[in-house]
């Protein structure tokens, strides 16, 4: 049951990473347009933003969106809270039409996520600047407040709620958001017809699974993607030892810790050895430079068919510290087996080698359109007729995951691992 307390509780923004596509709501500006989401009479056109000190509660578990107090009422992103709404009853997808600057949010749909939500909260106060962005429900404009905080949208997260059908309640003894979501409600079971009996037929033949369409020149190419980089940040976390980086650089305990920095760590090691191999590689960046999602769309869908493998690097995290392992992503055109299955089962049992945990193989669908994949690095590789997967090596959040990344050792551990899966696949299958 919704329990609303007006005047105390607060929401979200559009967001993800800076710079994640070529123009995303949550990189909206300050720039006027023709709709607002509020009625600008009644909020200033700047205020003072402080970083959000409440604790955050969904359905009992502590999630950490990013987060202001502005004028009194706490704003938080919106794709940090499509992001720990989505798998419950309350989920709600996000689409931005850049040429009527308007966001749709779908009640029911999985959300997308475009990485670098749920980054580093806060710790500096900033401005806020009233949002001119309008806001869609299901196509139908909606009247939330928001603010737009350092290029991202924050919106209340009672307005949220009361939009979206998820509860908001405040507990003020323990400065605690709490965020419910609906029981799910089963269906009546419906009585069974009765089916004429049918003569049987001879079972179909299934379609094998398909076979990337790179083209066979004898030359083994790999193409290795740091994720995210500049100014994503990815995931982020808190380190509780002192530790020595890649790059010799010394950190003290209780340091700020990057997903972009492993995954390119890792990737240049994978780089030199399979260059030392004899294998063409292209890298999608070699420092901390920002690569934007449309920059990487673009350049997979277009060129991926050149190359006999995109292979993304990543550490992956979550609002809690209980998941841990690795995970694969695979193209879902090989959900039914085929050369991506293949590969991927190589690549589990080298991480298994190493002593890591594992966790599941990934075959994730887009919600708009069943038939491609969620995760625009491997639809976009798909597009352009390549063979591409997603490591997610091991969880930040994850004090024991954590602890591996800590230790330049095990770093060239998982590239290799990495390497031999790599090379064992290609043993095998033709380039």
């Amino acid at each position: 049951m919704k329990r609303l307390v007006a005047g105390i509780l607060t929401a979200a923004m559009l967001s993800s990473t800076a710079g994640a596509v070529s123009y995303d709501p949550e990189q909206a500006g300050t720039t006027s347009s023709a709709a607002t989401t509020t009625t600008t009479s009644t909020m200033a056109a700047s205020l003072t933003a402080y970083p959000a000190t409440m604790t955050v509660k969904l359905d009992g578990k502590q999630v950490k969106p990013v987060g202001y107090n502005i004028n009194g009422n706490n704003y938080y992103k919106l794709r940090d809270i499509a992001q720990i709404l989505n798998g419950t009853t309350a989920q709600f997808g996000i689409s931005w039409d850049k040429s009527t600057r308007s966001m749709d949010l779908s009640p029911g749909s999985t959300y997308e996520s475009v990485g670098g939500e749920l980054g580093a909260i806060p710790t500096e106060k900033t401005t806020a600047k009233t949002c001119t962005e309008t806001v869609l429900i299901n196509g139908s404009k909606a009247a939330l407040t928001a603010y737009n905080v350092d290029g991202y949208n924050y919106f209340k997260l009672v307005d949220l709620g009361d939009a979206l059908d998820f509860g908001v309640d405040y507990e003020s003894k323990t400065r605690t958001v709490i965020m419910t979501t609906p029981e799910k409600q089963e269906p009546e079971p419906e009585e069974p017809e009765e089916q004429p009996e049918e003569t049987p037929s001879e079972p179909e033949t299934p379609a094998p699974p398909p076979v990337p369409t790179t083209a066979v020149d004898g030359v083994l190419k790999i193409w290795i993607d740091p994720g995210h980089g500049g100014s994503d940040s990815g995931n982020v976390a808190t380190s509780t030892i002192p530790f020595d980086d890649y790059w010799g650089v010394h950190h003290d305990g209780n340091t700020k810790i990057y997903e972009k920095d492993f995954n390119l760590a890792v990737s240049l090691m994978l780089q030199e050895m399979l260059e030392d191999a004899g294998v063409t590689v292209r890298m999608t960046r070699t420092d901390d430079s920002t690569v934007d999602a449309t920059t990487r769309k673009q350049l997979f869908s277009t060129e991926g068919g050149g190359y006999d493998m995109i292979f993304s690097v990543h550490h992956n995290g979550y609002s809690t510290s209980t998941p841990q392992g690795a995970e694969v992503l695979i193209q879902i055109a090989y959900e039914d087996g085929g050369v991506g299955k293949e590969f991927g089962e190589l690549l589990k049992q080298e991480y298994l080698d190493i002593g890591q945990d594992w966790r599941r193989f990934v075959f994730e669908h887009s919600a708009t359109d069943p038939t491609k994949d969620y995760y625009f690095v491997l639809r976009s590789a798909q597009e352009g007729g390549a063979l591409a997967f997603i490591s997610e090596f091991c969880f930040m959040s994850n004090p024991d995951d954590q602890l591996w990344l800590m230790y330049t050792d095990n770093l060239k551990k998982e590239a290799t691992a990495q390497y031999n899966a790599i090379m064992k696949y290609f043993e095998t299958h033709p380039y």
